[in-house]
């Protein structure tokens, strides 16, 4: 058997949420809402179609609205909306500064001093790489191939050194192919 789309509750007639939904061309998010912010719900899942339009400023007590009044009352409705809003960012905002004062959040010359410092000290180990490299390997091979691979290290530490400096894409300049 169907389930009715409307019947009296209180002395009311009162609609499904489907059937009030479709009335009023809106979503169920939005009637939920709607609910959320005050709508008068007579019953889960009924709603009185006089008191929702009530609700929305389109219906008095009295009666029907004019146009003029139903336009005063939406610019009504979305200034209450504006200030919502202002009010959830004002409270974001103070939310971030409490952040601030409790040490969430390091000052941008902070971290800036410390990264260039660090940067510093891994260019320097970096680049001391390849003559050690080479020094301990002087004992095995000849010294044309030591000077060989510490140059090839030599330059694949600057090129990464170079790839960590940069904003973008890097790109490796082309090689230089040596004779063996």
């Amino acid at each position: 058997m169907a389930r009715p789309f409307a019947k009296m509750i209180n002395g009311k007639i009162c609609m499904t949420t489907a059937a009030i939904t479709e009335i009023l061309g809106i979503t169920q998010q939005t009637l939920s809402l709607w609910k959320s912010q005050g709508c008068p719900q007579e019953a889960r899942g009924w709603w009185s179609i006089r008191d929702v339009l009530i609700w929305k400023g389109l219906l008095t007590a009295s009666g029907p609205r004019t146009e003029d009044e139903a336009e005063r009352i939406s610019w009504a409705q979305k200034k209450i909306e504006a200030e919502a809003k202002l009010k959830e960012q004002k409270a974001e905002e103070a939310e971030f500064k409490n952040a601030i004062i409790r040490g969430e959040y390091i000052r941008k010359d902070e971290v800036t001093a410390e990264l260039q410092r660090f940067f510093v000290v891994l260019k320097r180990s970096m680049l001391g790489y390849s003559r050690r490299i080479a020094t301990e390997l002087a004992a095995y091979v000849d010294s044309v191939t030591a000077r060989r691979i510490e140059k090839m290290i030599t330059e694949l530490t600057y090129d990464a050194l170079e790839q960590l400096s940069i904003d973008g894409v890097y790109k490796a300049p082309p090689r230089k192919k040596t004779k063996a």
